[in-house]
């Protein structure tokens, strides 16, 4: 295992509150389904995300006693702040997953509801964006997670016209059922994922409710982040952004003004292929060769973008797919073992 050093070379004073929690800084990593494992999560800890959360879990997953959605629970040590993102149809079933999720001696700091999810296998069920359609469960949903104590961070996407409640009554709803913060996406269930998200809708919700609204959508930019920031939002959340540029975290906070390691702040390739084995190594430990291979895969075509040489790393990477044989081949595209005593800044 490689320690690698804090993003931060400084403390930035007394911290970020958001949500009801003092983070140190008002960048978090996205849920990202199928993809914010414990190794990702960790991962982009230790490249700046002040918070990260989980994949979204299912609660009656959770009460069937299913291992692989049991699994899902799983924190790593090292790990920084973590949410928990639970999904469910009704409050009953959400309280009784919860009680699983949020069991004494967890280790998770907030609960997350996903109410923004628009695939069909979630809505079917209830759950998700669905719930823009049905705000008296949704409201009732958090008034049931409150119990357990912790922050709760809805999930939500803009309402469109035609729903019950505008996206600031559904807000206010959200916010008057004991929510800490609700994490708005500015695009309607509709959209899915194409089109552009409506930053300045997004914008104008957090100027109603300051200090209570994350930002979610199309955040690929220092600049991004600043524009939600600037309008008042008390927190950002990463997604697609991130995996295509894993170094968005640390060039972001340099932006703002945070003291930030040179070593992120200006990565040189070798660092980067430091990051990518030990990476790879422990989502193999955690998740097998095959998935080691595949997650790999997918931080390499973002962490070395732009980079020359970067296609034909690409081109043999994808002719393997074990993780050992891709550790071979990322081990010498960078000489990684006749270099690696220069990072003054890691330790093995």
């Amino acid at each position: 295992m490689t320690r690698f050093p804090p993003v931060l070379t400084s403390p930035s004073g007394p911290g970020w509150e958001t949500g009801g929690l003092v983070l140190d800084s008002p960048l978090m990593l996205a849920p990202l389904a199928g993809v914010t494992i414990p190794p990702v999560r960790l991962f982009y800890s230790r490249l700046g995300a002040s918070a990260t959360h989980t994949e979204m879990i299912s609660c009656a997953g959770l009460l069937r006693t299913n291992r692989k959605t049991a699994a899902m629970l799983q924190v790593l040590p090292g790990e920084g702040p973590v949410i928990v993102q639970l999904f469910a149809g009704d409050p009953d079933t959400l309280s009784k997953g919860a009680e699983t999720a949020l069991a004494e001696g967890t280790l998770f700091r907030a609960a997350g509801i996903n109410m923004a999810c628009p695939m069909p296998k979630v809505l079917k069920k209830g759950a998700g964006a669905r719930l823009l359609e049905n705000p008296d469960t949704a409201f009732a949903m958090v008034k049931a997670l409150t119990r357990f104590g912790f922050p709760v961070w809805p999930k939500i996407r803009k309402c469109p016209p035609g729903y019950p409640l505008t996206t600031e009554e559904f807000c206010r709803g959200l916010l008057d059922a004991g929510a800490s913060l609700v994490c708005l996406h500015g695009r309607t269930p509709a959209q899915r994922y194409a089109g552009e998200a409506d930053k300045d809708m997004v914008a104008r919700i957090a100027e109603m409710f300051p200090g209570k609204i994350c930002a979610s959508g199309d955040i690929y930019s220092p600049g991004d982040i600043s524009f939600y920031l600037d309008a008042g939002c008390s927190s950002v959340l990463l997604a697609r952004g991130a995996v295509a540029d894993p170094f968005l975290f640390a060039r972001t906070l340099a932006f703002l003004g945070y003291d930030v390691h040179n070593i992120y702040g200006n990565p040189s390739p070798d660092f980067q292929i430091l990051l990518l084995l030990d990476f790879g190594d422990s989502v193999s430990s955690l998740c097998g060769q095959r998935m080691a291979a595949l997650f790999a895969k997918r931080i390499l075509a973002g962490l070395f973008r732009g980079m020359a040489g970067v296609g034909g790393l690409r081109r043999a990477a994808a002719s393997v797919s074990s993780w050992t044989d891709l550790r071979g081949i990322i081990e010498q595209s960078g000489e990684y073992f006749e270099r690696r005593e220069k990072y003054s800044g890691c330790t093995v």
